[in-house]
């Protein structure tokens, strides 16, 4: 059986439209992950955070996050003492944002809060602490593996 060359373009263009039809269906039903939901919002906001990263700097203390392996220690430095202190604790995960966890900072009487990791899956965290005393906010990042 013999097939026309207007037949084959014919076959061929029905294939290629298939192809294309078959990828834009493909490409549609993947998982797209952003950094974050809201980055418009954070990129208007950026710079209240490198005022928040220039003002931790300027602290005593330059280990805020610290890290042994099993547990997280976040500890703030003593200029912050007696003041009234709100913070959140971000664990960021860079390759899947559904396991990302937001802790709130509760301080003891040495201004500090120790997560324990057990619960954590492992892998690569970014840990943020951002925290506001009575008018200034600061951040510090730390990142981390737990095994």
């Amino acid at each position: 059986m013999k097939i026309s060359w207007g037949t084959g373009i014919v076959i061929a263009f029905i294939i290629f439209i298939g192809l294309i039809v078959t990828t834009g269906v493909y490409l549609m039903n993947q998982d797209v992950q952003l950094v974050s939901d809201d980055y418009y919002d954070k990129e208007i906001a950026y710079q209240q955070h490198i005022d928040d990263v220039a003002r931790t700097t300027e602290l005593s203390s330059d280990d805020i996050i610290l890290f042994d392996g099993s547990l997280i220690k976040l500890k703030l430095p003593g200029e912050i003492s007696g003041k009234n202190i709100a913070g959140e604790i971000y664990f960021y995960r860079p390759s899947d944002s559904k396991l990302d966890i937001k802790i709130p900072f509760y301080p003891d009487e040495n201004n500090q809060q120790i997560i324990p990791v057990e619960n954590i899956q492992k892998g690569y965290w970014r840990v943020q602490f951002s925290w506001t005393t009575d008018v200034n906010g600061y951040f510090s990042e730390k990142s981390i593996i737990i095994e």
